[in-house]
């Protein structure tokens, strides 16, 4: 039987006893109903004695507001892919945007920036609302990163405009643009350990920020025939990247 995986931020180590905080509380105890005595798996995505890795623990107290945890042991393990990736995901509506940041987690990116362009629907949030926001995607990405076996956490970074992407460094620099000359296929002779790749909200990238991405080094790369939603698109494009370069299918 697979165990719940649980991400906690904080430290853990061998023989420790401690409280659940409370939105996990609420998961366990209403979600998944378990009981005193369940096992589970805690992850805290920091290094053990330089190993990633997880650890087994016990539910050993649980009351209507309350569950007490004791970890057992550490468990060495690392499933991430030996390619870096850096999604930049032009901020699309609620629905739409926690399912790109879900599924690019699920398949191995290692940071998340999302990206203010003309056609975010976010532009006008104060600072309060943004930071809302933010700590909303990053419980999407933990909570994937627990659904994926991942005991690294993937950080969602604070949003940027587009011309801010300058800042941040890779060996490739992707942009997925509908029409572009090049396709990944034509870029399998490549061998890249890090790429940072770009990818629109709904309506895509206006010109004037497609033009802005190549000023910075990034290369116009279709997918196909078909225009393809945000969240399709990011799904796709990470496939292929991880296929080519990655761990998937190995």
């Amino acid at each position: 039987m697979r165990l719940s995986r649980f991400f906690i931020d904080s430290d853990l180590q061998e023989s420790q006893s401690l409280y659940l905080p409370p939105h996990l509380v609420n998961y366990v105890i209403n979600v998944l109903r378990l009981k005193s005595g369940a096992e589970i798996i805690l992850f805290n995505g920091q290094l053990n004695n330089q190993q990633s890795g997880e650890f087994s623990a016990r539910l050993i107290d649980v009351s209507r507001r309350k569950v007490l945890v004791q970890v057992n042991k550490f468990i060495s393990k690392d499933i991430e892919s030996p390619l870096k990736l850096h999604l930049f995901q032009g901020i699309s509506h609620s629905e739409r945007m926690d399912f790109s940041i879900q599924k690019s987690v699920e398949l191995g990116v290692n940071s998340i920036t999302p990206v203010f362009t003309q056609r975010s629907n976010n532009r006008k949030l104060n600072s309060k609302q943004l930071d809302k926001k933010q700590r909303h995607w990053q419980g999407v990405a933990d909570s994937a990163c627990e659904q994926s076996g991942r005991t690294t956490r993937v950080p969602v970074n604070p949003a940027i405009k587009p011309s801010e992407i300058k800042t941040f460094n890779s060996e490739l620099n992707i942009l997925l643009v509908p029409g572009a000359a090049q396709t990944l296929k034509d870029l399998a002779h490549l061998q890249p350990t890090s790429i940072n790749v770009f990818i629109g909200p709904e309506g895509g990238l206006n010109s004037e920020e497609i033009e802005t991405a190549g000023v910075y080094g990034y290369l116009g790369i279709r997918l196909g025939p078909r225009i393809l939603r945000t969240e399709t698109a990011g799904l796709s494009a990470l496939s292929i990247m991880q296929l080519l370069w990655g761990d998937l299918a190995s």
